[in-house]
């Protein structure tokens, strides 16, 4: 009998590890092909420190790479450009892991026209990454019509949507978003009790700490979040990128928050970040993150990648301020992937305070 429990609790450790698996993310790349840069700061991702970041990504099995937005450069880029950069990323992000499913989002920057999604940016988008991960043609028929889409594999649903029709600045899509709301809504209703759901879009809900501004239209975001509400119980993951940082969101009904948003960091160094990516990792099961692990470099290292693990996914500590938390100002450290100095647009500091708590949260009254 002693013989058989050692056996089990020594084998315990390789059934958890079993039921354990692990998403790549790359937010933000930015690639910006016709360029060298000295130093990475403040700039786009030129292709050397691009495949620094590649050749540092472990060999691993991902069932997904996901890559929430903004591939292309920062504002002007032909068609032409859009294509080879598309063709570019995509190559050397299939070399990770052949078998990987990549999911992208359509990010503000993948536009022909900065901010504003077309029929000429859909089409360039779909046929360049989304044309072979759709099998039955429904990716190409939502996408299309609105820039979303939703990829099933088992008992997962991946929901990609695109927040460039939410935001504040596009106001005038606002009839274009309902409808989108209006299909994730349906997309959500028709799934069985027993599927999960990740959300990956581009630019997340809430207060833009740089900009201090809310980055949503009102309207909208009141909408989305009746939705998320309405269907917390089936959704185990939401992830944005947009602002190069590593943040988060939390959505909070009667003080009690029901969902909330990981926002992941960019390796575009533009906002004055360290370059970054993440590995995820969630149980098979639930379908829940139980751990991210962000790996970094900075202009001192030479090459060089750091990474840092990060495991309060409750992030209760952004719920209720306390000034001297352990947990908040490592947060605040690793928000810029330890860069340093953080100021929003106008100047001012970004710091562990309960302003920073208070941009953290979406509320709602009902």
């Amino acid at each position: 009998m002693r013989k058989l429990l050692f056996l089990i609790l020594a084998a315990f450790p390789a059934f958890s590890y079993a039921q354990r698996d692990s998403v790549l993310i790359l937010s933000d790349v930015h690639v910006r092909l016709d360029t060298t840069w000295s130093t990475f700061y403040h700039t786009d991702t030129d292709s050397s420190l691009f495949l620094s970041a590649i050749n540092n990504i472990k060999p691993g099995k991902y069932p997904f790479i996901i890559m929430p937005g903004d591939m292309l450069k920062h504002k002007g880029h032909s068609k032409q450009v859009m294509q080879n950069t598309y063709a570019y990323i995509i190559k050397h992000v299939r070399n990770i892991d052949k078998r990987a499913i990549i999911l992208p989002a359509l990010g503000n920057n993948d536009c022909t026209k900065h901010d504003l999604p077309d029929a000429e940016t859909y089409d360039i988008f779909y046929k360049s990454l989304l044309k072979p991960i759709d099998k039955n043609g429904e990716i190409e028929k939502t996408f299309r019509k609105g820039g979303y889409y939703a990829y099933e594999k088992g008992d997962l649903s991946i929901i990609v949507l695109n927040t460039i029709l939410f935001m504040s600045e596009n106001k005038n899509l606002a009839p274009a978003a309902r409808a989108e709301l209006k299909w994730l809504e349906y997309k959500l209703s028709i799934l069985k009790p027993n599927q999960s759901v990740w959300l990956v879009y581009h630019v997340p809900p809430g207060i833009d700490r740089y900009l201090k501004s809310p980055a949503w239209q009102d309207s909208i975001q009141l909408a989305y979040t009746q939705i998320i509400k309405k269907y917390a119980s089936l959704i185990k993951f939401q992830l944005a990128g947009h602002t190069h940082t590593t943040d988060a969101k939390l959505m909070i009904s009667k003080g009690k928050v029901f969902s909330s948003v990981v926002i992941a960091p960019g390796l575009d160094s533009r906002n004055g970040n360290n370059p970054a990516y993440q590995v995820m990792y969630y149980n098979k099961q639930d379908k829940k993150l139980n751990k991210i692990t962000t790996y970094y470099t900075d202009s001192l290292s030479n090459g060089q990648w750091h990474s840092y693990i990060f495991k309060d996914l409750d992030f209760k500590f952004l719920l209720d301020y306390h000034r001297d938390s352990s947990i908040g100002t490592r947060f605040i450290k690793h928000y810029t992937t330890c860069r340093g100095a953080i100021r929003a647009k106008d100047g001012s500091d970004i710091a562990w305070n309960e302003d920073f708590c208070l941009a953290s949260q979406i509320k709602t009254d009902y």
